[in-house]
This record gives C-alpha cells, sequence and structure tokens, in this order.
C-alpha cells in the first residue's frame, strides 16, 4: 500500500518537473514573458530576443515538450502561444517574486527609473490620472492589436522619434510597454522628455494594468 502511494507521487513530481526544466533558463523565461503579450512566429521571437532563429527553435522545442506553450499554424507559418492563461499568471507571478525577493533585481530597476529624463509613475497613480492624459503604448503593433490600455495610442518604440511631433507637449503622457522587465517606456520617457514634453514612465503592463481596479 505504502509503495503505491510512493510511486504515486513520484510520478506526479516527475510530471511536473518537467515545468521546471522549460522555466530554468533566463532565454526561455523571455520568451514566456514575450508570449503574455501576442501569439509570436519564431522569426518574430528571435528577432525581439536577439538570438538565431535556429537557438530559438531548440527553446521553443524545450518549452513545448514542457508544455508551456502550443503551436498552431497559419498558412507558412508557425504561431506559438503560451499553452494556457496560467502560464501567463505564473510568469508573472515569477516576475512580481523576483522583484520583491531578489535585491540585485530591485537595485537593477532603480538604476533604470533614476537615470536623466526618466520620470515615473505608479500604477495606482496612472489609474487617477490617465483619463486626463494621454497615454502611450510604445510596444509592437501586434503586441497592441491583442490587448491594450482603453485609451491609448500606439507608436512602437523604433519609430518614436519620427512620429512624436504628432504628441501634445500641452499634455502629461503616460508611456508603457511590457511591464517591468522592459525597459522601453524608460527609453521612450527619456526620449520624450529631451525633446520637450512631460512623459512619464508606467514600468507595468496591460496585464497588470486589467488586474488593478481604480
Amino acid at each position: 500500500m505504502f509503495e503505491q502511494a510512493i510511486n504515486y507521487k513520484n510520478e506526479l513530481y516527475k510530471e511536473l518537473a518537467r515545468l521546471g526544466k522549460g522555466l530554468s533558463s533566463d532565454r526561455r523565461l523571455e520568451i514566456l514573458d514575450l508570449l503574455t503579450q501576442a501569439p509570436k512566429t519564431v522569426e518574430a521571437i528571435a528577432n525581439e530576443v536577439g538570438t538565431s532563429v535556429a537557438n530559438t527553435s531548440r527553446h521553443l522545442q524545450i518549452l513545448k515538450d514542457s508544455r508551456l506553450v502550443k503551436t498552431e499554424r497559419n498558412g507558412n507559418h508557425i504561431i506559438y502561444s503560451l499553452s494556457s492563461p496560467q502560464i501567463s499568471e505564473l510568469i508573472h507571478l515569477l516576475i512580481s517574486i523576483g522583484g520583491h525577493e531578489l535585491s540585485d533585481m530591485k537595485s537593477i530597476q532603480h538604476k533604470a527609473d533614476t537615470q536623466d529624463n526618466v520620470k515615473t509613475i505608479s500604477l495606482a497613480q496612472a489609474k487617477e490620472e490617465y483619463q486626463k492624459s494621454l497615454v502611450l503604448d510604445v510596444r509592437p503593433t501586434d503586441e497592441y492589436a491583442t490587448g491594450h490600455i482603453q485609451p491609448s495610442i500606439n507608436i512602437p518604440l523604433e519609430v518614436l522619434k519620427d512620429k512624436m511631433t504628432s504628441l501634445p507637449k500641452n499634455k502629461k503622457i503616460i508611456v508603457y510597454c511590457r511591464g517591468r522587465l522592459c525597459a522601453n517606456s524608460n527609453i521612450a520617457t527619456q526620449i520624450l522628455n529631451s525633446n520637450g514634453f512631460n512623459a512619464v514612465s508606467l514600468n507595468s503592463s496591460y496585464y497588470d494594468w486589467n488586474r488593478v481596479t481604480k
């Protein structure tokens, strides 16, 4: 009887450890965090994380074997997405725990938030002010199309310098991107403030926005 119980738990923990294998790489964590924003092709993922398509494919295969991602064919393209909404919750929980418990993460974030021309705004304060401000989403267009703060406008970071003349200088601009692990909202805020705008960086994601009520 007891041997049966031991075998039962051992088999289950072995299966659960498959998730751990998928999570045991900083690059795979980055890929999972990226996929919380929108489904993507391997080429798009490789471009975003800065690795070769071959190396990205190997990481994606491990994530698929770990049941963390799934695939769907769209014409000639294979689209990768998270296996379930619970995976998104898991990734955001890991990020939250890291931000609270890992002192090096706190130091890295503090250094990024205190650079010249970077001003930040808390999620709670942004919830109070967003209706009288302009909310700017600097993510790629596919991520904006998948879901975004209402109301907001989308100008991806790579074209911000060319498009910023369309933005108002007499209104606060709340800038957001993919969340706490993404530096793009701070970079966009630097660009805007150095050009005479009143911009603040919201280092929270669309997921964070939806989870916190005003």
